[in-house]
């Protein structure tokens, strides 16, 4: 068996969902000691790591973690093809890329500067989001987080937050009414006001995918409460619905509830031209290796958005992955291998 596929069955078969990366990390140590890497860990223990070879650096991105059911995981290879047993998950969101980027630098002579960050909890947030980016010298970095055949470049990817609202009313018994106030009702009214659904030619999607409330049938609702998310490719449409969305809920005219209004969860989104000379770099390489470049306008988020965020030029390359997030999740031999080819020419001519 090539030894790119039993490092990849090594290191899926160590359980590492989000916020639980001990025993990843711990392979990943030994591994940066054995490869003589220099390494730092933060404070919610992302990997740092960095070669003593001389020149402009490049960093390469991963996260440790994995989604749920993420325990367990037993690969199978058959036909080509790796898989999970079907219980859960295979883990190759984004061990595929962590394994690729292990054994590229395995395989080579490194003539060149590497940094290295092996990112926790990406899947749930909490993770890159609080690297201490001072340590950080690259200036272009590459992380393989999209789920589609290999040759592809994500060029956009968008600005999201999360917003939560609170309404506050009165309950009483429902034989009377006019006594208490409906916070359902008015809860009703504000979502009412919101559009949701995709915006903007497809530049904007808003929903609201979470309601909660009341306490019996036969009592006025005191308590609703719901909560959704904003994405948007383009910034200034960003602020617009979030600013509409504070508005509703910020009400000029006094009503009789209350409103808890807040956000969380924001994430930066980027935008990266084919006229760009990283992405040109990338395009040619894909070349070379005989792989049709494709590109990609919409995406999900990945760690690319927060380091593009701190101006780090990073670009989000296919994996070739299959059905992430889901047990029938795979990967093929041939994609593993590409994939490592792909890391190891872009080392030897970045």
């Amino acid at each position: 068996m090539n030894k790119i596929i039993e490092t990849f069955i090594k290191i899926v078969s160590i359980d590492s969902p989000s916020g639980y990366e001990e025993k990843i990390s711990l392979y990943l140590q030994s591994w940066l000691k054995k490869n003589k890497f220099s390494y730092r860990i933060d404070k919610v223990r992302n990997i740092y790591a960095y070669n003593q070879v001389n020149g402009q650096p490049i960093l390469l991105c991963a996260h440790m973690d994995t989604v749920q059911p993420g325990e367990n995981i037993k690969p199978i290879v058959k036909d080509g093809i790796i898989k999970s047993s079907g219980n859960t998950i295979l883990g190759a969101d984004n061990k595929a890329a962590l394994t690729a980027i292990l054994s590229a630098i395995e395989n080579i002579k490194l003539t060149r500067s590497i940094e290295l960050i092996f990112s926790v909890k990406e899947e749930t947030g909490g993770g890159i989001e609080f690297f201490p980016f001072s340590w950080i010298k690259s200036k272009d970095a590459l992380i393989f987080d999209s789920a589609n055949p290999l040759g592809g470049i994500i060029l956009r990817s968008p600005f999201i937050i999360n917003f939560h609202v609170t309404v506050h009313g009165k309950a009483v018994h429902a034989s009377k009414p006019n006594e208490g106030v409906n916070a359902l009702t008015y809860a009703i009214k504000f979502i009412n006001q919101i559009k949701t659904g995709s915006l903007d030619n497809g530049e904007t999607t808003i929903n609201i995918g979470k309601i909660d409330g009341g306490s019996g049938i036969n009592t006025i609702p005191e308590l609703v409460s719901y909560s959704g998310e904003i994405r948007s490719y383009d910034k200034k449409l960003f602020k617009k619905h979030l600013n509409k969305i504070k508005v509703i809920h910020h009400p000029k005219s006094k009503l009789p509830v209350i409103i808890d209004f807040s956000v969380d969860g924001f994430c930066s989104g980027y935008t990266h031209k084919k006229s760009d000379e990283f992405v040109k770099k990338i395009d040619q390489l894909y070349q070379n290796l005989h792989l049709k470049t494709q590109y990609y306008n919409y995406s999900g988020v990945s760690d690319a958005n927060i380091l593009n965020s701190k101006e780090i030029k990073t670009i989000n390359l296919t994996d070739g992955v299959k059905d992430p997030h889901t047990v029938n999740e795979s990967i093929t031999i041939k994609s593993l291998i590409q994939l490592e080819n792909i890391i190891k020419k872009f080392l030897l001519s970045y």
